[in-house]
C-alpha cells in the first residue's frame, strides 16, 4: 500500500479549485476585499447553520475566544485578573486566549473516557474569583453542555465554548453553536470547515456581545455596512482581526457541501468502531446523546509510541493530539507543578488516526489491518 496521509488537503480541496478562481476574480473586480458581502452572506449561513441568532466572523478561533472574552470585560460582567474554569487537556491556544484577555485559568482535569473537561471537577474548583467556564469539544466531540450551563446558571458564570473542531456536532439533535453564551469557531485549512487561510467566527444570541465583537475586530471602531457610512469613531481599544472576503467566499462554497462530508466523517468512524479488534487499542467513547463531529479520531495505547512507530512502517500516517499538555509547555511554566496526572497520563497515549472525508475504502481497510495485527 501507498503512503496513506494523515490529511489530504490538495486532493479534498481539487474540486473547489475552479471556483476559487471565480471567486478570485469577482472580488478582484469588486475592489472590496475585507469584510463585504461575501463576509455578512457567509456570517448569516452560518449562524443559520448553527441555530444562533447571530455570526461575527473573525481572522482565527484565537481571536474569537480572546474578543469574546473582552467584549464581557467591556460588559463589566469580567473584570482583569477574574478567573476562568478551563480544561487541562486541550491544545494551548484554548489557554493562551484566556491569559491574553488578563484572566487567569484554572485548571481542570477531564472525564477519563471521553477527555472533554469533568463537569464534576468543574463544581469543586469553584469560588468567588470564578467568572468563565471554558468548555472545549475536544475532537469534534461536545463537552457536557447543558450540565455546564446548569452551573454556570446556578453561580452566575458565563460559558465560552471552543467549538473549533466541532462544526456541525450535536447535542440532543441542537447544533453546536447555539447553546453557550459565545461559541468560538476555527476555518483553519486542516479543520472540518476549512479556509484557503486562516479564518474564524463567533456566534451567539447575545445582540449586546455581537455589537460589540463586530466593532473589537476592526479596531473597535462604530460598526459601518456601506463604506460611506463609515464615520472612523473608535469606541473601544479593539485589535485587527477581520474575515476577508476570499475566505468568506470559499467557506460559503464548502458550507454548502459540508453535510456530505461530515457523513463520509461518520461512515469512517462507524467502519473503525466495527473493525478494530486489537484488545491492545482502547477505541473512543462516545455519548450516545451527542452527535460527534469526527474531527480527529483518537485511540488509546499503552504501548502508543510503539503503535505508531507500526503504522509508519506500513505507510500510515498518524497523529498526537496532543504530546504535551498546556500546564508542561514551556509557555506556561508557572503551571508546571500542578497535579494533573490523568492530563499527563492521557498525553502519553493517545494517536490519532486518520478520518478525512477523501480517505478511500480500500486506504480505510489497510489502515484498520495494520492496527488489528499490532501487539
Amino acid at each position: 500500500m501507498k503512503n496513506i496521509k494523515f490529511y489530504n488537503l490538495p486532493a479534498f480541496n481539487k474540486k473547489y479549485e475552479k471556483n476559487f478562481i471565480k471567486s478570485f476574480k469577482k472580488i478582484n473586480n469588486s475592489g472590496r476585499y475585507i469584510i463585504g458581502d461575501n463576509a455578512r452572506n457567509f456570517e448569516k449561513e452560518y449562524a443559520k447553520y448553527c441555530g444562533s441568532k447571530y455570526c461575527v466572523g473573525v481572522g482565527n478561533c484565537f481571536d474569537a475566544l480572546k474578543l469574546s472574552f473582552i467584549s464581557y470585560q467591556i460588559l463589566g460582567e469580567i473584570k482583569t485578573g477574574d478567573e476562568v474554569l478551563v480544561p487541562a487537556n486541550t491544545y494551548i491556544a484554548s489557554i493562551l486566549a484566556v491569559t491574553a484577555a488578563n484572566l487567569k485559568p484554572v485548571f481542570v482535569e477531564p472525564d477519563n473516557e471521553t477527555f472533554n473537561i469533568n463537569v464534576k471537577n468543574i463544581r469543586k474548583k469553584i469560588n468567588k474569583k470564578t467568572k468563565a467556564i471554558l468548555a472545549v469539544d475536544l475532537y469534534g466531540q461536545p463537552a457536557e453542555l447543558f450540565e455546564i450551563k446548569k452551573l454556570a446558571k446556578k453561580y452566575k458564570l458565563k460559558v465560552i465554548e471552543d467549538a473549533a473542531q466541532a462544526h456541525g456536532a450535536k447535542i440532543n439533535n441542537k447544533k453546536i453553536g447555539s447553546i453557550s453564551d459565545v461559541t468560538c469557531f476555527s476555518f483553519f485549512p486542516g479543520k472540518n470547515i476549512g479556509a484557503f487561510g486562516d479564518a474564524g467566527a463567533v456566534t451567539t444570541n447575545d445582540a449586546k456581545v455581537y455589537r460589540i465583537i463586530k466593532s473589537l475586530r476592526n479596531y473597535g471602531e462604530q460598526d459601518f455596512i456601506n463604506l460611506k457610512d463609515r464615520k472612523y469613531k473608535n469606541i473601544y481599544k479593539g485589535v485587527n482581526s477581520r474575515l476577508d472576503e476570499l475566505q468568506a467566499a470559499i467557506l460559503s462554497l464548502k458550507l454548502k457541501t459540508y453535510p456530505s462530508e461530515l457523513k463520509r466523517r461518520q461512515f469512517i468512524s462507524k467502519y473503525y468502531f466495527k473493525n478494530i479488534k486489537n484488545n491492545l487499542i482502547k477505541l473512543p467513547s462516545v455519548n450516545k446523546k451527542f452527535s460527534h463531529a469526527w474531527h480527529l479520531f483518537v485511540v488509546r495505547c499503552a504501548k502508543r509510541d510503539k503503535l505508531k512507530l507500526h503504522l509508519k512502517k506500513h505507510n500510515v500516517q498518524s497523529m498526537i493530539h496532543y504530546p504535551i499538555p498546556p500546564h508542561k509547555q514551556s509557555a506556561l511554566k508557572e503551571y508546571k507543578k500542578l497535579p494533573l496526572k490523568l492530563t499527563e497520563k492521557i498525553s502519553k497515549e493517545i494517536l490519532s488516526l486518520p478520518i478525512y472525508p477523501t480517505l478511500k475504502n480500500q486506504e480505510l481497510k489497510f489502515i484498520v489491518k495494520t492496527l488489528n495485527k499490532f501487539k
